[in-house]
Order: structure tokens, then C-alpha cells, then sequence
């Protein structure tokens, strides 16, 4: 690495929402530490993303190198864009407005940094958005992706699939062997690069309070009632932490339960420093997914906060979590099974669950995975 000379590096991201605290999902996070971890590194780094954007830093250090990250403003409008729907059967649906305007600044942007002086390296794009992908062929710019999301386009898969067939490349990484799997039919994955983790930016506890947690959107596929229900069997309090994102599911099937159960408390969307203090304090994490996670960044997050995790044994879950180790794998919405496993939390070293997040999904790890992944595409 150090005789390979530094990269000015275009980073673009998904356009629904801005880069900023408290984040939508698992790739909004990881996009904005990304900028800062490549600026560690010495590249030099812009990032294209909607208005409200931010890169924000917990200790002095990364505050200047927030500073040297390259904002430039996406002229998106606040409901512009339409946000992927996973409860849906492919997960992507939108109305024809909303498409052609996407289709339209996902081309302005690519042009912009086709002439952008000095010249990008390389661009690196992680919106799961048709134009993304069909423009980036045609880009001056050498292009690559990452997938946070497995293979439920069909339409996405085609046009990935026609890249890999033209040029012998996907120019794609994803985020774990259980979501390559997915493309496994269409085309092939460049890279398998796991998602990192700032163990520094999380507080390590060393024992629980008395509570489980559920910590996500607070969506369908999410399975907070699931998580309830969980909680419920086995007699312990819960705390759900996410943003309302299905406000009729909200409504119907979370809003009635935390009425009428005081072992039920919703602190909504928090900034991740409290979640992550939230975190350190609970026994153990409910990770009740309905869909097979293509990570599931959320999981590292407590285990590096040194608590472990009760999920079923889907999607990459086996790839984060080392079973009874740091976490309980389990039959899928197998719910008495889950219920059974909460009073053996208390087994589990807290401290295991830190260092094998900090051994396995560092950041200084990952972003070597990821520049020696950029030098190969020049």
C-alpha cells in the first residue's frame, strides 16, 4: 500500500435520503464512515449525496478529517425519491415520475464527475438504483459498486448482468457470501468485502441491565413484533429503538402492544451514540428479520458494545455470529426456541463478543480490502 500513490476517490450515494445521523439503513452508515476511513488513509475524497448531507466525528481527530471529506450536494427534493419497500416481493417499486427524475440526477452526477478537475480515480456508488447501475458502464470514470442488498430485481440483475458479460466483470462487491449467493445465477461477484465497524465509537458494557433490545427500522420485515412477542415468552422487558417507517403497521400491530404492556418501551430513532450507550446496557439483542439479511450491521454493532444476539440462522447471520459464542443462531420465527435461549445470555462473555468484532470486522481490515479491490479496477 504505501508505494501505491493516493486516490481521489468520488463516492455516490443512495439519493432517498441525506448522508446523515439518525441514518435510514446499514449502507447510509457505512457510506459516511467509509469517507472518513479512506481520508485516514491519505485519499483524497468528495462525497455526491443529497442536500443535509454530513460527515460528523465523536473525538477530535476524525472532526479534521471530516473536514478534508468533500461534500457536493445532489440537488434532490426532500419526497422526491421513493424509498425501497422490502415487504414487497422484489422490494423495488416506483412511480414513473419518480424513476425518470432518479434516472436524471443519477446522470447529471456521473457527468459531473466525468469532468471534475482534478480527475477521479475511481467512483464508488452504493444506491441499489437502476441508474446507478446502467450509467456506470458508460462513465469515464472507472465505476464499482457495492451491494448491501441481495438479488431482488430482476431489472437490476439484468443490467449487472450485462456489464459482467461485456466487460468480464461485475464491477460489484457485496457484503456477504450468503448475498453473492444470490447474483449466483445472473453473473458473478467481484469481491466479498464485509462491512467494518468503529469499535472505538461504541462503549464496551460489561454486564447488562435487565432489558433485551430491539434495534431497527420499525418496518414489516424488520420483525419488531417479532422481537415482542420473544420478549414476552420469556418475561423480560423490552426497548425498540428505530424510526416508524410503515406508519399503518405501527399503528396496528406495535402501537396497541406498547399501550398495554409496561414491559414494552419505544425510544424511537436515536442518534447512534445513544443507541450504541443503549446498546452496551442490554442483556442481549433481538434480531427478528423477516428477509435474509444480506448483513445486518446492526448485529456487529452490539456485539462490539459486548452484547451478544439472538437471530435465526439465515441470510449472513452465520457469517457475524459465532453460535452460543457471542449469540444464539436459531430456526427461522422459531419463537419458543428464542424465548428458551434469553436466560443463557448471561453465559456468554461480553468480552468475546467485542474482540471478535474488532478481529473480524475492523475498519483498518476492511478499507485494505477495499483500495486493494480499486487499485485492481485501474
Amino acid at each position: 500500500m504505501s508505494n501505491r500513490k493516493k486516490l481521489n476517490i468520488a463516492l455516490l450515494a443512495p439519493l432517498v435520503s441525506p448522508i446523515a445521523q439518525p441514518f435510514i439503513g446499514g449502507a447510509q452508515a457505512m457510506l459516511h464512515d467509509m469517507a472518513l476511513e479512506l481520508a485516514r488513509r491519505g485519499h483524497k475524497v468528495t462525497l455526491f449525496a443529497a442536500p443535509g448531507s454530513k460527515i460528523e466525528a465523536t473525538n477530535p481527530v476524525d472532526a479534521a478529517l471530516a473536514r478534508q471529506v468533500t461534500l457536493a450536494e445532489v440537488p434532490v427534493k426532500p419526497g422526491e425519491l421513493i424509498p425501497a419497500d422490502f415487504s414487497k416481493a422484489d422490494g423495488y417499486r416506483e412511480s414513473d415520475e419518480a424513476f425518470f427524475r432518479q434516472s436524471e440526477l443519477f446522470l447529471q452526477t456521473y457527468l459531473r464527475i466525468n469532468r471534475a478537475v482534478p480527475t477521479f480515480d475511481i467512483a464508488h456508488a452504493m444506491a441499489y438504483d437502476l441508474p446507478a447501475f446502467a450509467f456506470a458502464p458508460l462513465s469515464g470514470v472507472p465505476t464499482v459498486h457495492t451491494l448491501h442488498i441481495g438479488a431482488l430485481d430482476a431489472r437490476i440483475n439484468s443490467i449487472l448482468r450485462t456489464t459482467y458479460l461485456e466487460t468480464g466483470k461485475s464491477r460489484a462487491t457485496t457484503v456477504s457470501k450468503a448475498c453473492a449467493a444470490t447474483y449466483a445465477p445472473y453473473f458473478e461477484i467481484d469481491r466479498v468485502i464485509y462491512n467494518a465497524i468503529d469499535t472505538a465509537a461504541i462503549p464496551f458494557g460489561e454486564k447488562g441491565e435487565g432489558f433485551l433490545l430491539f434495534a431497527g427500522r420499525i418496518t414489516p420485515e424488520k420483525g419488531p413484533d417479532l422481537a415482542i412477542e420473544i420478549a414476552r415468552m420469556a418475561g423480560k422487558k423490552l426497548v425498540l429503538a428505530g424510526g416508524i417507517y410503515d406508519s399503518g403497521f405501527y399503528e396496528s400491530k406495535i402501537r396497541p402492544q406498547l399501550e398495554a404492556d409496561s414491559n414494552l418501551q419505544y425510544v424511537g430513532q436515536l442518534h447512534r451514540a445513544d443507541l450504541f450507550a443503549l446498546m452496551s446496557r442490554a442483556d442481549g439483542l433481538l434480531f427478528t428479520s423477516r428477509w435474509e439479511e444480506p448483513f445486518g450491521l446492526v448485529m456487529a454493532e452490539s456485539m462490539a458494545a459486548g452484547t451478544p444476539v439472538i437471530t435465526w440462522r439465515r441470510g449472513a447471520a452465520p457469517e457475524i455470529i459465532t453460535h452460543v459464542k457471542t449469540g444464539f443462531l436459531l430456526p427461522y420465527e422459531d419463537m419458543v426456541a428464542a424465548a428458551a435461549v434469553v436466560p443463557n445470555l448471561e453465559e456468554i462473555d461480553r468480552a468475546t463478543c467485542r474482540r471478535h468484532i474488532e478481529d473480524n470486522f475492523s475498519w483498518a481490515r476492511i478499507i485494505e480490502e477495499y483500495e486493494d479491490y480499486y487499485y485492481s479496477m485501474l
